[in-house]
């Protein structure tokens, strides 16, 4: 385990910059009220104050670091016809990538989905994205006012990362404590300690860093589950599809959903194409349609229902854990304010808000 101490986050920026070579570094932005990471090549000009503000707060940005690991489009292959035969193309191999500033909400979201994506048959492409992704981790002081990280055992102050970032601040000009995790996260610190980066090597009981330590109990998933069983004829699910909407915004801001669609396109006229895959969501009413044209979950209740029990019972006796991380998106997205505790205060009372 190494621990570098940075002058500010500025000087992280610096050597993100400039010493990486073949890299492609995304960082936490704010673009017209949207929040979400964005290769920092892109920006024309770096604003550090906000940058080092959306790392340091104290809750996940508004869209999940998911989409630089499972994009919401992605081609699988080209094809085209070449002197009478057909000739297809795979993506080449990807450029690595470092993610700065994730939040240990999101960090807990990618081992719920490395479950099913890194079992057999591995998806190669998330399997790439994975082996190919340094991640500097910016763990929440407390947790924020709409999360429920705690609740649903996410360990918030040490983030599954390769370095984890201290700040006693969000100021920009505040000293920053970089702490390496795993071997490839030691060696990213060594490598940028010999840039030249204006830095110091510390002891790992130096960081002036004070974290509010976890004020409730997780939840059992076994427990959870065994009370999904007893709600799956309840009259919640008919009061929700009255007020669902069916727009799969909560799918497609939680960072654990993981549905996705296989297309092909091609243009009228044009022997050539590509076969692409694109996120779903199982609020849309075409999800489950078969070949036959059958649907075996027709109504808006089917679905909503579908998407819970998913959440707090199917995965678990499937994979074990719960598939919901707490990160509170989904009630923040929602526009008529379904939340994963408007179904949870139904298991546990009080405990959680409608």
């Amino acid at each position: 385990m190494m621990m570098v101490k940075l002058p500010g986050y500025e000087m992280l920026i610096h050597y993100l910059q400039q010493g990486l070579g073949e890299k492609q570094v995304f960082v936490p932005v704010s673009e017209e009220g949207k929040e979400g990471h964005v290769p920092l090549g892109s920006l024309n000009k770096v604003d550090l104050a906000q940058m080092t503000a959306l790392t340091f707060q104290e809750k996940p940005l508004r869209n999940s670091i998911k989409s630089l690991f499972f994009p919401d489009t992605e081609t699988y292959l080209t094809y085209r016809k070449e002197e009478g035969r057909m000739v297809m193309e795979t993506p080449g191999e990807m450029m690595s990538q470092i993610l700065v500033g994730a939040k240990a909400c999101d960090l807990e979201s990618l081992n719920l989905i490395d479950r099913v994506f890194l079992a057999d048959p591995v998806d190669t492409l998330y399997a790439e994205k994975r082996a190919k992704t340094l991640i500097l981790a910016a763990p929440c002081r407390q947790q924020g006012t709409y999360c429920r990280c705690e609740s649903f055992g996410v360990d918030r102050i040490n983030p599954a990362a390769d370095v984890t970032m201290y700040q006693e601040t969000a100021d920009a000009a505040e000293p920053l404590y970089l702490k390496s995790l795993t071997p490839a996260g030691e060696t990213f610190l060594e490598e940028m300690m010999k840039c030249g980066t204006e830095g110091e090597a510390v002891a790992v009981t130096e960081i002036p860093w004070q974290a509010v330590p976890p004020g409730e109990k997780p939840l059992s998933p076994q427990e959870v589950k065994d009370q999904m069983d007893t709600l799956f004829e309840h009259p919640l699910w008919e009061e929700l599809a009255m007020r669902c909407l069916g727009c799969a915004t909560c799918t497609y801001y939680c960072p654990t959903c993981h549905c996705y669609d296989i297309r092909d396109f091609s243009r009228q006229g044009q022997e050539a194409g590509e076969r692409y895959r694109t996120w779903d969501s199982c609020m849309f009413t075409s999800f489950t349609n078969m070949a036959g044209g059958h649907n075996p979950r027709p109504h808006r209740k089917d679905r909503i229902q579908n998407r819970f029990f998913h959440k707090l019972n199917y995965f678990v006796k499937k994979q074990g854990p719960l598939a919901c991380v707490g990160c509170g998106r989904c009630g923040d997205a929602c526009p008529v304010g379904i939340s994963m505790d408007t179904v949870l205060n139904r298991i546990g009372g009080d405990r959680h808000d409608a």
